[in-house]
C-alpha cells in the first residue's frame, strides 16, 4: 500500500479536485457493496413473488425455491450488520470520563468552542493517556447523522502545552468535527474512522453472519486508507484554519513546534526512563503522570529543541503519517520558517483541570501500574502454554495447522522456546499472508531487540497495516534509540530517587 500512496502523490498535487472525486467514488463503491445484501434481498423477494403470481405451470416455481431462501439470507445478513452495536473507539485502556462538576473550566471551554463552530452536541468526552486530541462519530443503523460524537483529550498533551496552545488545538478538532469548512475531506475522514469501528466490532463479534463483513471491510479499509491518505492531510490543513479562529497565526506556529518538542520528549526520553526505572526497581512506586509536567519543564533545552525543529522543518516527504509536514503547515499559515515556542509557567492541565488534576494523575498512574502488573503476570504463567505448545507441535506432525493455530504456535514458541525458534514461523505466516500485521510486528520487535535497524522498517509496515499498534511501536523504537544513543539523558533516575 505504501507504493500506492507514493504513486498518488503527484496525482493529488496536479489535480486535487479530481483526486477527491476518486476518493469519494471509492467510498461510494464500498457503501454500495455493503448495500448489495439488502438490494439483492429485495430484488430476489420481488422476483419470487412475481413468479408465484405469473406462473402457468408448476415448473415455473423452480426459481422460487432458491430466490426466497437467498432473499431471507441476504436480508438476515444485512439486519445483523446494521444492528451491530458499536463501542466508542478508545486508543487506550487508560482513560476517564470527565465530570462536568469537577472540571468546570474544561467543560466551559468545550461548550464555548461548540457554540463558536455551531456543533450541536458532543455526547462523550474522555481524558486519555495518549498524546493527542481525537474526534469520533459512532453511527447507529448505518446512519452517521444519528450517531454519537465523542471527543478524546490526551492528558500528556495537556501537561506539556500552555492553556492558549491547548485551546487552539482543541478548536482544530471541534471545528473539524463540525464540518463547517471541510465538508468533503471531513466526511472522508469520519467515514474512515467509522470503517475502523465496524471492523473492530465485526472482528470481536461471535456471530457467524458478521464474518463476511469483517473480511470485506478489513481488505477494503486498507485500500481506502492508501487512496484517501492525502485527503486526510487536506483535512488536517483545513483543521489548522479552525485553530486560527481562536489564536493568531504567530502563536499557532509556535504551537506546532511545541507539539513536536513535547511528543518527541515523551516518546524518546520520558517513557523510556519510566519503563527502565520500573524494570530496575519493580518494587518502587512510580508516578509518571503526576511528574510529567515538571520533568518536561526541567529537561527541555533550547539547543536540542531547535535542532529537533530544524530536522522536522527540513523533511521533504513522509508517507507514514497523514499529518502534513511542518513546512507545509507553516507555509499554509504564511510562514517560510519555523517559530520556536515561547516559555510558559502554567500548563493547560493546571488551567483547565484545576483541582481535579491531582486526582486524575493518581488514577492514571494507578492504571498504568496495574497494566504493567498484568503484563508481568501473563509472562509468569507458562505451564498451560507449554501444554498447548506440545499439542500444536504434535498436531503439526500429522496435518497442517490453520492460520489461527499457526499464529498461536508462533507466539507460544517465542514465549517458551525463544526468539530464534519463532522467527521462521513468523516468516512462514508472512509467506502465506504478506498482510499479516501481527507477524510483521513481531519480526520488527525481535529485530529491534537485537539492535537491528531493519526492524524499524518491519514495524513501520506493521503499523501502516494496523494503526492501533502505533503506541507500542513507538515505545519499542524509543527503547531501541535509547540503547544505541549513549548520550540519551536519564533524568527520571534523579527525579524519583
Amino acid at each position: 500500500m505504501l507504493e500506492l500512496i507514493e504513486g498518488l502523490n503527484s496525482f493529488q498535487h496536479r489535480s486535487p479536485k479530481l483526486y477527491l472525486t476518486a476518493v469519494l467514488s471509492l467510498a461510494v463503491l464500498g457503501i454500495l457493496i455493503i448495500l448489495f445484501f439488502p438490494i439483492a434481498s429485495l430484488f430476489l423477494f420481488i422476483s419470487a413473488v412475481t413468479s408465484i403470481f405469473t406462473m402457468e405451470t408448476f415448473s415455473d416455481l423452480t426459481p422460487v425455491l432458491y430466490q426466497l431462501p437467498l432473499a431471507v439470507l441476504f436480508g438476515y445478513l444485512f439486519y445483523q450488520f446494521i444492528t451491530l452495536e458499536l463501542e466508542l473507539p478508545k486508543a487506550s485502556e487508560i482513560y476517564i470520563r470527565i465530570n462536568k462538576k469537577k472540571t468546570p473550566k474544561l467543560t466551559a471551554l468545550i461548550d464555548e468552542l461548540k457554540q463558536h463552530f455551531n456543533l450541536k452536541q458532543i455526547d462523550s468526552v474522555l481524558i486519555t493517556d495518549q498524546f493527542d486530541i481525537s474526534i469520533h462519530n459512532t453511527p447507529q443503523f448505518c446512519l452517521p447523522q444519528s450517531g454519537f460524537n465523542s471527543l478524546q483529550i490526551g492528558l500528556p498533551l495537556m501537561q506539556t502545552v500552555s492553556a492558549t496552545q491547548f485551546k487552539a488545538l482543541l478548536a482544530r478538532r471541534i471545528g473539524q468535527l463540525s464540518l463547517a469548512n471541510n465538508r468533503v475531506t471531513g466526511r472522508i475522514y469520519l467515514f474512515h474512522d467509522q470503517l475502523q469501528q465496524y471492523i473492530h466490532a465485526c472482528q470481536y463479534s461471535q456471530h457467524w453472519s458478521l464474518k463476511p463483513f469483517f473480511y470485506f471491510l478489513n481488505s477494503y479499509q486498507k485500500i481506502f486508507y492508501a487512496v484517501a491518505f492525502y485527503s486526510f492531510r487536506m483535512d488536517e490543513l483545513a483543521a489548522d484554519q479552525y485553530a486560527l479562529e481562536v489564536s493568531d497565526d504567530d502563536k499557532f506556529s509556535q504551537t506546532l513546534s511545541q507539539m513536536l518538542i513535547a511528543n518527541h520528549y515523551l516518546k524518546n526520553t520520558f517513557w523510556v526512563s519510566m519503563y527502565k526505572l520500573q524494570r530496575q526497581y519493580p518494587d518502587k512506586i512510580i508516578y509518571p503522570h503526576a511528574n510529567m509536567a515538571s520533568s518536561f519543564a526541567q529537561s527541555i533545552k533550547t539547543e536540542s529543541t531547535q535542532k529537533l525543529i530544524e530536522q522536522q522543518f527540513q523533511k521533504l516527504n513522509d508517507f507514514q503519517s497523514p499529518m502534513p509536514l511542518l513546512k507545509t503547515r507553516l507555509h499554509e499559515l504564511g510562514y517560510e520558517n519555523y517559530k520556536l515556542p515561547a516559555p510558559f509557567t502554567t500548563t493547560a492541565a493546571q488551567t483547565y483541570l484545576d483541582n481535579a488534576l491531582p486526582k486524575i494523575t493518581r488514577i492514571f498512574d494507578k492504571l498504568w501500574l496495574q497494566r504493567l502488573q498484568v503484563q508481568r503476570c501473563s509472562t509468569q504463567q507458562p505451564d498451560g502454554n507449554q501444554q498447548r505448545l506440545r499439542i500444536l507441535s504434535d498436531k503439526i506432525q500429522q496435518q497442517p495447522l490453520s492460520a489461527d493455530e499457526t499464529w498461536e504456535f508462533a507466539v507460544l514458541t517465542e514465549k517458551i522456546t525463544g526468539y530464534h525458534a519463532a522467527i521462521p514461523i513468523y516468516k512462514k505466516i508472512l509467506e502465506r499472508n504478506p498482510m499479516h500485521s501481527k507477524a510483521m510486528f513481531a519480526i520488527g520487535r525481535i529485530l529491534l531487540s537485537f539492535n537491528d535497524a531493519t526492524g524499524l522498517d518491519a514495524l513501520n509496515k506493521a503499523t501502516f497495516m494496523e494503526p492501533a499498534m502505533q503506541k507500542t511501536a513507538d515505545e519499542l523504537i524509543a527503547r531501541y534509540q535509547a540503547r544505541i544513543n549513549k548520550s540519551t539523558p536519564e533524568p527520571a533516575d534523579e527525579l524519583f530517587a
